[in-house]
């Protein structure tokens, strides 16, 4: 199983001056980084992946703390990355126990993509702010509200 997840509620774009990929997560936003530690109970993690952006990273803090381990930075993982590269890097390595933190319009873009070529059933539809796609090959995909909810 593994597990792909949209970052947790950020600041709004209108009352952040800086740079997009520095925009941090809203309070709301850290209470969702926090409650995935009690929501992904029982999900075996080994590595976490993320986009390279501040509300991605901090998304996966509470996580990588209660876990033991590192974040590790996937530019495919960006929300200007080429979904069709982010497949393939998907489909190359063994995703048991692996999360991957991204953004809405990455994930819409590979399920799209996924959807109409008939490769692996990655998500379909709309996915919260901090909300999680759990997917195993042999079980049904399953999604996981963020928690607290929006």
């Amino acid at each position: 199983m593994f597990v792909l997840l949209r970052h947790a509620h950020a600041i709004s774009k209108k009352s952040w001056s800086g740079p997009d990929a520095h925009r941090p997560l809203s309070e709301l936003g850290r209470q969702q980084a926090a409650g995935l530690v009690t929501t992904l109970t029982g999900v075996e993690l080994r590595v976490l992946y993320c986009s390279p952006t501040t509300r991605c990273l901090d998304t996966l803090a509470p996580l990588a703390a209660a876990h033991g381990l590192s974040i590790h930075e996937h530019p495919l993982l960006a929300p200007d990355a080429a979904a069709g590269e982010l497949r393939a890097a998907l489909e190359s390595i063994a995703l048991a126990g692996t999360l991957w933190c991204t953004h809405g319009e990455t994930l819409t873009a590979l399920a799209a993509l996924t959807h109409t070529d008939g490769t692996r059933p990655f998500p379909i539809g709309d996915t919260a702010k901090g909300g999680a796609w759990l997917l195993d090959a042999h079980t049904p995909v399953r999604y996981i509200d963020p928690d607290p909810p929006q």
